[in-house]
């Protein structure tokens, strides 16, 4: 799983990549996959909306290179 932390928030992808979550970030800083959810989209405003679309965006990113880092080391 891949994710990024911002602003208190873990936002994460599935295998997939096509569903989103968050989880809150804990005071110690660690993230509670345990509570995550779904991103409701229709209860945000236009600019949450794309806040969170450019974080699921780099997230697709960095999952693309973490599979292109593992097709070149593996023989």
């Amino acid at each position: 799983m891949h994710y990024i932390v911002t602003n208190n928030n873990a936002y994460a992808i599935d295998h997939s990549g096509d569903v989103l979550y968050s989880a809150d970030v804990l005071d110690n800083g660690t993230v509670d996959w345990d509570n995550a959810y779904d991103i409701a989209w229709e209860i945000l405003d236009e600019e949450q909306r794309e806040y969170i679309a450019h974080v699921a965006y780099h997230l697709q990113e960095i999952a693309k290179l973490s599979e292109e880092h593992l097709e070149v080391f593996v023989k």
